[in-house]
């Protein structure tokens, strides 16, 4: 595989285009994390899919959003269905098991590399526990009205990508699960969606 000399040594680069079982998580990490245009853009993308199993079991042990950024580069369209469904699966699979994790928000985000958009990952989110649910619609309720963003210093580099979850706080029938909740964090959801509404 070539790639930036500067970043990457020739037995790097020998390993990323090589057996993914045998490349170090280092190596992974390292590669999830770089630009796109820092190798051939013809062996990008075959690179992802020969690593993306790799990246994702990253992922679900040590969660962090830009570990995923490359699939926005990755011609996604171009792999084979199959793939694709896989991915979407593997993804699905861990937010589901992650779903008491304080990092959820982080892995509801990576997942949503994969279309540019968060909106196909918030049925997943519907799927959750109520007490994610509470979790998740507390956390991104606070972060709009501290005046930002839940999407603010991710990777999420399209525009406006936290418009799908101010349209998802704001649905009667989140509002409503909410407001069945017997806990203490579903409570102040509802008051902050009340005041963002």
């Amino acid at each position: 595989m070539k790639g930036c000399g500067l970043c990457w040594t020739s037995a790097e680069l020998e390993l990323l285009d090589g057996d993914p079982a045998l490349v170090p998580d280092p190596v992974v990490w390292q590669f999830a994390w770089e630009v796109e245009d820092h190798f051939e853009p013809d062996e990008y993308w075959l690179a992802w899919r020969r690593l993306a199993p790799r990246v994702l079991d990253l992922l679900e042990r040590d969660p962090d959003s830009r570990l995923t950024q490359g699939l926005t580069w990755a011609n996604l369209p171009a792999w084979p269905e199959d793939e694709r469904i896989a991915l979407r699966a593997a993804l699905t699979g861990i937010i589901v098991r992650s779903a008491d994790s304080a990092d959820l928000d982080e892995l509801v985000q990576a997942a949503a590399q994969m279309d540019e958009d968060l909106t196909p990952w918030l049925p997943v989110v519907d799927g959750l526990p109520d007490a994610a649910v509470a979790e998740l619609a507390h956390k991104w309720s606070y972060d709009f009205l501290s005046g930002g963003t839940p999407c603010d210093g991710g990777w999420l580099r399209w525009d406006d990508p936290a418009e799908p979850l101010r349209d998802w706080l704001l649905t009667p029938a989140l509002r409503d699960r909410l407001s069945g909740m017997d806990v203490e964090v579903a409570q102040y959801a509802v008051m902050q969606i009340d005041a963002l509404g």
